[in-house]
């Protein structure tokens, strides 16, 4: 049986790393484009979703934060010209977020460099090690209301 020291070690490290890559790759965010990872995140889900946009509740449960908080992050983005608020074609009460042009080519930019960056973090392991890592991740015992690790990527 395992001690659970090691887990919780183990647990402590992923976390660490989490919040250092996440720390470091705002800090490069707001540096070089002036945008925080919450709104690169904002960003990055509305060029997934493509030009029908996302639903305000769509977009909060893929961010996994309230409506709430969608909204206030959104603000300054749909301010800066980079997002669009559309009522819903059927229901006007509904919120449809979507980028916008200028929206799509910064969130290209950044993206190139997001790339960068998190490419750099892993460029000391191997393809194999990375590969290895994603399953140990998918192997976690993750309640099913919880984000599954490498779950959303190929």
């Amino acid at each position: 049986m395992r001690e659970p020291r090691d887990a919780i070690r183990a647990w402590l490290d992923l976390l660490g790393a989490s919040n250092a890559i996440k720390k470091s790759v705002d800090t490069q965010l707001r540096s070089e484009f002036g945008v925080s990872i919450s709104r690169f995140d904002i960003l990055s889900a509305l060029e997934r979703a493509g030009p029908d946009g996302l639903r305000a509740g769509v977009l909060s449960q893929q961010l996994m934060v309230t409506e709430g908080n969608t909204t206030q992050v959104t603000a300054p983005l749909i301010r800066d010209g980079l997002v669009k608020r559309n009522a819903g074609r059927d229901d006007a009460r509904i919120a449809i977020f979507t980028l916008t042009k200028k929206g799509e080519r910064l969130f290209s930019k950044m993206a190139a460099d997001h790339n960068h960056w998190i490419g750099s973090v892993f460029s000391d392991l191997s393809k194999s090690e990375i590969a290895a890592f994603r399953r140990i991740l998918r192997k976690l015992n993750i309640p099913n209301n919880a984000a599954q690790p490498g779950k959303d990527a190929a």
